[in-house]
């Protein structure tokens, strides 16, 4: 009887079991019509991994590949349909390398059910944010982010002026997640869009609007949206101050306001009402005053993000030390100064932590950074720490990151190794660390980045070093080591992509390269080690090399086995002893070349055609060789050459005006070589607009000076270069170099600073006047015009070149006065006119009360201060009152020191004035190189650390 009861209990369970799958199978049967409009929605468009903005793995099938006619599209990838009406509720297209322009009539707006609509990281090109979203009144979530659409976002007022307002996608009133981020092409106006949001989606949770170039403010009512969990506004092109309302949002969890310019307040202390905030990105806002202490209040925030906000002032908020859930903090570059706060201490869960850029801050390392037990990564770099790394840095056994370089450590590296198994990434570049590098570095199996560049290192490398077997990037450069290493040593470390041992002080040989050495090395700078042949392995296909640098060495053997490296992007063998001509192949050899330097060298012969093959190159430095012969036209094809150096060779021709077609040209030097003949007029209307500098001193050059091109020398013109920073001229490869005269010196500029601009046609016959025109280039620094045969008169239009620091005019035939215009040029501080037939007063007040009879001398017919000669009862012009240096147009800060330092320099040089006075407060000698970038070839001493890593020092030793 039980064994029937059980048998009849089985039956009755199959039964349900059927009746319930075939039911639930029934149910998930989707609607002909959707499953039509799925398959037209597709047909529509086409597939481009590479047109879209996601890293798929091709051998990921895309999710529409099962889209197929007569099967239930409920089954379909990427589709989600509703259990009881089998509806289309959903479309996840994610990522799916989907190509073309959603139209007004795709069938996709016939899916009126979908409730959420995934269509992000594909690349609807010509897309616009269409009227026909309207239609999808059931949608909670709509994610159209990173798509390549385009047009304006129109507002609900706008739309309901165009009698549409039904089909916005500001009516879809159950709208909870709205993301439109990354669509650069799309605009609109946020404060009617803000309140157009207002209007209908009530229930906002997300809004995500980042990277899209909105214009006006963020408006007052933003603080209405009483159920917004998430607001990304970053780089908005935002503008004003964050409105009060902001902080009425009492449900924010992440707000990303960063990127945008909102100068035209303090930090506002409203965020601090937002009391659920986790995450606050505010980088990049302009912001200045100092960090509120309500920011103390947001006690669940896990992320801080205010870095490069270098308006900000005032001491390092300890206000921060209540946050004790941050995990993450980022404070770069906010200028803060003072020490660090032992409050800084209480926040055990901190895992991040960047503070570099901080260079006002002071003091010893903050013992309280021992404290942070979890952290992980851990950025203090530029912040004017000083003395000894200190040992608390033992507690933090779960780093990942270590980075403590431009600061003025001192003493040797620490023994602590052991204590960091997790760490990957160590820098403690540029600082003044001395003594060997430790053994101990042998208890870090994970490290993959060790940088020591730029210290005082000294001694021999420890075996152990070559143990480090997931070692990528390796930089010992500018030390004071002294061994000789076998480079195939290196070779050991078989990840190797990053090798920079210049100036290092080894000295490197290579017997054994074989063809596998090397196999993962991208970049190789070897400048400085005494190399007397090229190694063994560059001479095979080293397929992935990307940068090499040979340069300071003793090699003089043919370069031509270098062409193998069909990789190659930045190619130095400068200051060699190679000797032929240059190989037509390395013209050629690769399209990807951007930098090739070859000076000082022993070169000699024509200058190859095959340059002119070189399309990417944007640096060709052939100067100090002896090349001979005319300019090969086939550079004209270089379209994206940028510096230009051909000087001190033999080379004889015309002026090569086909380099006016190479729009991105920046730097010309033409000097000591025998270019002939006149300039004639631009064969185009803009020539050169984008030059710098342009030398072409000590040649033949005869005729008038070539006004017109003066004229279309726009980047002379304009003044409009940041000068609250550094920035150089370079590539992604490296910085370029200039050697000119300024100020009476031959200076070698290590990089070229943006703002310096120079013109100097001094020693050739050039004859006439100096055109008027000459005085639009009011941004250029140095202007040389000297051992000439110019005549006439100094145009007043000289006084216009505000910028000016040098000017020399001497050995030249003009006559008439010195122009009283010229007493505004306030950071004028070599002025030479010597040797002419000038006449007249000497014009007295601001730079001229500086110069000295030298600036003056051979001009008989000139009289007063300096000079002896009185000049009678001749009435003296009164020059303008002397103005503030305040008052001047340079926008830069002047404090922490005196103006002995700003002294040191004028106009574009004002920069350098200012920062050698931060380097005399905190930098070491040799740093001078590093930042300001210039050497002066002139008699006087150096340091021998100086010498060592500047000079093209050619050590005695055996070569053979």
């Amino acid at each position: 009887m039980g064994f029937l009861l059980s048998n009849y209990q089985l039956t009755i369970c199959i039964l349900f079991s059927l009746i319930f799958c075939f039911s639930s199978s029934s149910a998930h049967l989707c609607h002909n019509d959707e499953s039509t409009a799925l398959l037209q929605f597709k047909q529509s468009l086409s597939f481009n991994c590479s047109a879209s903005r996601c890293n798929r793995d091709p051998s990921v099938p895309y999710d529409t590949d099962n889209w197929k006619e007569g099967t239930d599209c409920c089954a379909w990838d990427g589709v989600t349909c509703d259990n009881t009406t089998s509806h289309v509720i959903g479309l996840d297209l994610y990522c799916n390398c989907l190509y073309g322009t959603i139209h007004p009539n795709s069938s996709l707006f016939n899916l009126v059910h979908l409730q959420h609509l995934d269509l992000s990281c594909n690349n609807f090109t010509h897309s616009q944010i269409l009227p026909s979203f309207g239609r999808f009144t059931n949608l909670t979530h709509l994610d159209l982010s990173e798509s390549y659409l385009s047009g304006p976002i129109q507002s609900s007022e706008e739309v309901w002026q165009g009698n549409n307002f039904s089909n916005s996608i500001f009516h879809l009133q159950k709208l909870q997640v709205l993301w439109l981020y990354g669509n650069r092409e799309l605009t609109g106006k946020l404060p009617n869009i803000i309140n157009g949001t207002l209007r209908h989606l009530r229930h906002l949770r997300s809004l995500a609007l980042s990277y899209i170039d909105f214009t006006g403010e963020l408006p007052n009512s933003i603080g209405q949206l009483e159920y917004l969990e998430e607001l990304y506004l970053y780089d908005c092109n935002l503008f004003g101050t964050i409105p009060t309302s902001l902080g009425n949002l009492k449900k924010l969890r992440m707000l990303s306001l960063g990127g945008n310019n909102l100068n035209n307040g303090q930090f506002p202390s409203s965020i601090g009402h937002l009391k659920n905030l986790e995450e606050l990105y505010l980088q990049s806002c302009n912001f200045f005053g100092t960090i509120p202490t309500s920011l103390g209040n947001l006690k669940k925030l896990r992320i801080l993000d205010l870095q490069g906000n270098n308006l900000i002032n005032g001491q390092f908020p300890s206000s921060i030390g209540h946050l004790k859930n941050l995990e993450e903090l980022y404070l770069e570059s906010c200028n803060f100064f003072g020490t660090i706060p032992t409050s800084l201490g209480n926040l055990k869960k901190l895992r991040m932590l960047y503070l570099r850029g901080n260079n006002l801050i002071n003091g010893q390392f903050p013992s309280s950074i021992g404290h942070l037990k979890n952290l992980e990564e851990l950025y203090l770099s530029d912040c004017n720490f000083s003395g000894t790394i200190p040992r608390s840095l033992t507690n933090l056994t779960r780093l990942i990151s270590l980075d403590l370089s431009y600061n003025n450590f001192e003493g040797p590296i620490p023994q602590f190794f052991p204590n960091f198994s997790q760490l990957q990434f160590i820098d403690f570049s540029n600082n003044q660390l001395t003594g060997p590098i430790p053994s101990s570095i042998t208890g870090l199996p994970n490290l993959q980045y060790l940088y020591l560049g730029s210290n005082s290192i000294n001694g021999t490398i420890p075996p152990s070093l070559f143990h480090l077997v997931n070692l990528t990037y390796l930089d010992l450069s500018s030390n004071n080591l002294s061994d000789t290493v076998e480079l195939d040593t290196f070779a050991k470390i078989e990840y190797l992509n990053y090798l920079d041992l210049s100036n290092s002080g080894l000295s490197l040989t290579s017997t054994n390269s074989t063809p596998s050495s090397f196999r993962n090395i991208r970049t190789l700078r070897l400048s400085s080690c005494n190399i007397c042949k090229i190694p063994e392995f560059l001479k095979t296909r080293t397929k992935l090399l990307e940068v090499l640098d040979l340069s300071n060495n003793h090699l003089n053997e043919e370069p031509n086995p270098l062409c193998n490296l069909h990789s190659l992007r930045y190619l130095n063998l400068s200051n060699n002893q190679f000797a032929g001509l240059i190989p037509t192949c390395l013209g050629n050899f690769n399209g990807n070349l951007t930098s090739l330097n070859l000076q000082r060298n022993n070169f000699h012969g024509t200058i190859p055609q095959t340059f002119g093959n070189a399309s990417m190159l944007q640096e060709l430095d052939i100067s100090h060789n002896g090349l001979q012969g005319i300019l090969p036209r086939s550079l004209a094809n270089c379209t994206n050459l940028e510096i230009l150096n051909l000087g001190h060779n033999f080379i004889e021709d015309a002026f090569p005006f086909w380099l006016e077609n190479l729009p991105q040209l920046k730097v010309v030097v033409l000097r000591y070589n025998k270019f002939h003949g006149p300039i004639e007029q631009p064969r185009k209307r803009l020539a050169f607009t984008n030059l710098h500098i342009i030398d072409m001193s000590h040649n033949e050059f005869t005729g008038t000076l070539p006004s017109k091109y003066f004229e279309s020398m726009h980047s002379m013109m304009m003044d409009d270069e940041d000068k609250s920073s550094l920035n150089y001229m370079g590539n992604d490869y490296g910085y370029y170099s200039v050697t000119i005269m300024n100020k009476g010196l031959e200076m070698e500029f290590v990089r070229i600073i943006t703002i310096l601009k120079a013109i100097d046609f001094s020693h050739n016959k050039f004859d006439g006047n100096i055109p008027i025109s000459i005085g639009r280039l009011k941004a250029l620094c140095v202007l040389n015009f000297s051992s000439n045969g110019l005549t006439g008169l100094i145009p007043v239009s000289l006084g216009d070149l505000t910028e000016l620091e040098s000017l020399d005019l001497s050995q030249n035939k003009l006559s008439g006065e010195i122009p009283q215009q010229l007493t505004s040029l306030t950071f004028l501080e070599v002025f030479d006119v010597s040797q002419n037939n000038l006449t007249g007063i000497i014009p007295r007040g601001q730079q001229f009360e500086t110069f000295s009879n030298t600036s003056y001398e051979g001009n008989l017919g000139l009289c007063g201060f300096p000079l002896s000669k009185n000049c009678g009862n001749v009435q003296i012009a009164e020059s303008p009152t002397l103005p503030s240096a305040f008052s001047h147009n340079f926008k830069f800060k002047f404090d922490g020191f005196g103006w002995e330092a700003v002294l040191m320099g004028y106009g574009c040089g004002v920069l350098l004035g200012l920062l050698i006075g931060s380097y005399i407060i905190r930098r070491k000698e040799e740093w001078l190189v590093r930042i300001f970038g210039v050497k002066m070839r002139q008699n006087g001493k150096r340091s021998k650390k100086v010498r060592k890593k500047i000079a093209h020092t050619k050590s005695i030793i055996n070569c053979s």
